[in-house]
């Protein structure tokens, strides 16, 4: 290539911005400005094109960041020559998958790697033991985030339990205490449309129709509340264009023990462990707090209301079937199946009977689940190739990668053994003050301690994809049998499929389950 194309990559993290101001030299145009004068000395004297990728308010804890993802694609098409980065705790915090990239994916696509601060240049490293240097380094990047979560989480639940309110934003219908935000109070601009809920529900008023009367009278919803009072609440569905009430919103309210005065923490488990997707705990671990806050419906009558849901639990989890494979892109309800001459399948927001901007699909049966069928065999085909490619590679995984940093951490302590006896054979011989001979010693002692840390935490590591990695790979003859499925087995495909999201003629798109081997190998 003539003109090298360079890729810089910028990245922001809300924990940047957590201490109350914004360190200036982690700001998204002071990365810009470093790696820019950087790029200009590594080029003297050649041609070269900068591209820009960036993900702000991004964890680096994984790599499902769309501007990292965008610069991984543009690498695998040959796009990219080079890619420089600030530091490797800019790129990913994830070890594993930094030295993946490092010592696996990108020599294979021949992009050279740089990280300013932490002076590293992949075209500097070839033949040498730089891989052992980053992994290292960034090993101590992944105990730090894995500690600091623990911290975290274990400070929230001792707050749960003493009768805190720890989260972000109250439920519907109470408000934060503006004297102490750990406190809820009732909200009594919006409590009435609560207790109206119950009521309603209590009296076998359908959910639905519930839903209908709360839109007909404009009465906002919990999103829309928030936003009117100037709350940065999260939208958690973006592809719903108009936010409405539907029965599933007024389901959550109904089954929601907080409105009997208790708190319910650690409902769901949400982590490195879950790929960062919320999973349901079972009730034995919630931490469940009684009379924490004033109640908004008595006992009776959220009893009442909720032995009108059929085939429901306490624990908020539904029993009976339920729907919920194919979704509308447009208003996020339930797509249903009609059966008729020709089967068709489609959206169910008209019984609302309200204007709004969901485009009414209706879609044959057929159509829709040859294109499942066609994107989840796409999709096995391109897994069993990546599968080709690693087989060819020197086992440069997670695996090797962990034992190389066992395996250094012992030489250099068994090394140390040696140096330290060397050490006093010059102090006795006279060759080094006793004051040079204690500071080294110290020095390798807390080097010492280091290793022990960095070691312990690879072993730990290797014990977890011993146990966790390896089982959650899907068999070849499993992915083949994938990679040619004829047919739409919608309880096979559940396996590997949390929801299809449909746009009717724009298309599908699908959202893969925790654990699914395709999210974790398709990136290769």
């Amino acid at each position: 290539m003539d003109k090298t194309a360079v890729a810089i990559y910028l990245r922001l993290s809300n924990e940047d911005s957590d201490k109350g101001k914004l360190e200036e030299s982690n700001s998204i145009s002071a990365q810009r400005v470093l790696l820019t004068k950087h790029v200009e000395e590594l080029m003297q004297g050649q041609e070269y094109s900068i591209t820009e990728f960036s993900d702000d308010g991004y964890s680096g804890t994984d790599f499902n960041r769309p501007g990292v993802q965008a610069l991984i694609e543009a690498a695998k098409n040959g796009d990219v020559g080079m890619i420089v980065v600030k530091d490797f705790s800019r790129f990913g915090r994830d070890y594993l998958e930094v030295g993946r990239y490092l010592e696996y994916i990108f020599p294979i696509l021949q992009v050279r790697f740089v990280s300013v601060n932490d002076n590293y240049d992949s075209s500097d490293k070839f033949g040498t033991t730089g891989g052992m240097s980053v992994a290292l380094k960034n090993l101590v990047y992944g105990m730090y985030s894995a500690d600091l979560s623990k911290k975290v989480r274990s400070a929230r639940d001792t707050r749960v339990r003493n009768g805190e309110f720890v989260g972000q934003f109250a439920p519907y219908g109470y408000m934060k205490n503006p004297e102490d935000k750990h406190e809820l109070l009732i909200d009594e601009n919006v409590a009435w449309v609560v207790r109206r809920i119950f009521r309603q529900a209590a009296d076998g008023v359908s959910h639905t129709e519930i839903a209908r009367q709360l839109n007909e009278e404009g009465i906002p919803t919990r999103y829309l509340y928030h936003q009117l009072k100037g709350d940065n609440f999260p939208d958690k569905q973006p592809h719903v264009k108009v936010k409405l009430w539907d029965n599933s919103s007024v389901r959550d309210i109904i089954t929601d023990e907080a409105y009997l005065g208790t708190m319910l923490w650690n409902r769901a488990k949400c982590g490195m462990d879950t790929n960062k997707k919320r999973v349901e705990q079972p009730r034995e671990k919630w931490i469940i707090v009684e009379n924490q806050h004033e109640a908004l419906v008595s006992k009776e009558l959220f009893q009442k209301a909720n032995d009108n849901i059929v085939g429901r639990d306490m624990s908020g989890r539904t029993t009976g079937r339920r729907n919920l494979f194919f979704i509308c892109g447009y208003c996020g309800k339930s797509l249903k199946l009609r059966s008729r001459k020709k089967d068709k399948y489609y959206c169910s927001s008209r019984v609302q009977q309200i204007e709004n901007d969901c485009q009414k699909i209706n879609i044959v049966k057929e159509e829709l689940e040859n294109a499942v069928l066609c994107q989840v065999r796409g999709m096995a085909n391109m897994l069993i190739e990546a599968r080709a490619v690693r087989k060819q590679a020197h086992k440069h995984d997670r695996k090797s990668t962990l034992e190389t940093t066992v395996a250094d951490s012992m030489k250099e302590t068994a090394r140390w053994k040696d140096t330290k006896l060397h050490l006093y054979e010059q102090y006795k011989a006279g060759t080094i003050t006793r004051d040079d001979y204690v500071a080294r010693i110290e020095k390798g002692k807390i080097r010492m301690e280091e290793l022990e840390q960095i070691k312990s935490a690879a072993l730990e590591e290797l014990d977890s994809l011993q146990a966790v990695s390896e089982p959650e790979e899907m068999p070849d003859e499993k992915l083949t049998e994938f990679s040619v499925l004829e047919s739409f087995d919608k309880d096979r495909l559940k396996t590997l499929i949390d929801k299809v999201i449909v746009y009717g003629s724009d298309g599908i798109e699908i959202v893969w389950k925790v654990g699914n081997p395709f999210n974790a190998e398709s990136t290769v």
